[in-house]
């Protein structure tokens, strides 16, 4: 049957800082032809800034057809296995400590799914590029992924693509062996203009308690990222497109994540977030710095909910010339309250 339909979502914000900037390049505006968005407020005395922003996230038509759906304008791209990073994620995705990720950004893309079976699917996909940002604006932004079930427990996917000027391929495989959920996610990145290659994968597992605990634990492995504290310094990693956005979400090569959630009652739950980041010390040992974040969210009613979160880092800061010494020692301690209300 053919079916049609619209989506558009407007979104604003208020953000209020005192002490520290929240300037932030995302991922999405990478893949955005037009910004499509305003500030109605922006108030700053130089420590402090008020700014009350908007733009919009969703503007897409689908169309049905068979077991065939287009779609075509802003919407969102979500690929990978991968619970803190998703290397097959080839237009963005969350940071392990993002707290509003209830919806993903959207970019402006043509896409077309395929169902051959009730078990597997086919897309491709086409990402623009903004139309006012010359350093990208000439680059091909597309990707072919397949998904499929083997078994009763088991995925399997395969992508390949072009992103930001990368050839990339990438596959990843999910199950459940032993109460343990597994997974295994990696990709390969070309450069076209250097012809660098690089390899970006992750391996995790999850396992829950019979009192609900879920522990989940991943390993990040990006050789884009550095590896001792000499190369994050003297070269250009931090000022690097992919750190920029955030298609790269972290400053070194590897990165072990550990996350702890639970219902403590009914309306209140609980969740602990640890990154570790080791990196070669100038003498050949090793330095590890620590990210940490613990939530906690508590349901208002069954309309609105309350986040409290707080965020403090372990390890060697920025140095003189202003450049991380460390993966997260830079990372200034912070906490968030925000209250939600659903309409």
């Amino acid at each position: 049957d053919d079916v049609s339909e619209w989506s558009a979502h407007w979104r604003a914000v208020r953000t209020h800082t005192d002490g520290f900037s929240t300037v932030n390049s995302h991922s999405s505006a990478l893949f955005r032809y037009s910004d499509l968005d305003g500030t109605v407020l922006d108030e700053s005395d130089g420590s402090t800034s008020t700014v009350i922003h908007y733009e919009m996230d969703r503007l897409y038509y689908r169309r049905h057809i068979n077991d065939s759906t287009f779609t075509f304008g802003r919407q969102a791209i979500d690929w990978g296995s991968g619970r803190f990073w998703q290397p097959l994620n080839l237009f963005g995705s969350f940071a392990p400590t993002d707290l509003d990720t209830d919806y993903k950004p959207g970019i402006d893309a043509a896409r077309l799914d395929w169902f051959p079976s009730d078990f597997s699917s086919l897309t491709a996909v086409y990402a623009f590029s903004p139309n006012d940002n010359a350093a990208i604006d000439d680059n091909t932004n597309a990707a072919i992924h397949y998904r499929r079930q083997v078994g009763d427990l088991s995925e399997i996917a395969l992508l390949a693509g072009s992103v930001i000027g990368s050839r990339v391929f990438g596959a990843s495989y999910e199950s459940a062996w032993a109460g343990m959920g597994w997974r295994v996610e990696g990709a390969h990145y070309n450069d076209t203009k250097t012809n660098k290659n690089t390899i970006f994968w992750i391996a995790g597992i999850d396992y829950q308690f019979a009192n609900g605990t879920l522990l989940a634990a991943e390993w990040y492995d990006n050789s884009r990222g550095a590896n001792n504290v000499t190369s994050l310094i003297n070269t250009n990693i931090q000022t690097d497109t992919f750190i920029k956005y955030g298609l790269q979400q972290q400053l070194s090569q590897r990165v072990l994540g550990i996350s702890v959630n639970k219902d403590l009652t009914p309306l209140l739950s609980g969740s602990y977030i640890l990154l570790a980041s080791p990196l070669k010390d100038v003498d050949g040992g090793l330095t590890t710095s620590l990210l940490h974040q613990v939530n906690l969210s508590y349901s208002v009613s069954n309309e609105s909910d309350v986040l409290f979160s707080f965020q403090f880092a372990n390890g060697r800061g920025l140095n003189t010339l202003g450049k991380a010494q460390s993966a997260f020692g830079h990372v200034p301690a912070s906490m968030t309250i925000r209250l939600r209300f659903y309409f």
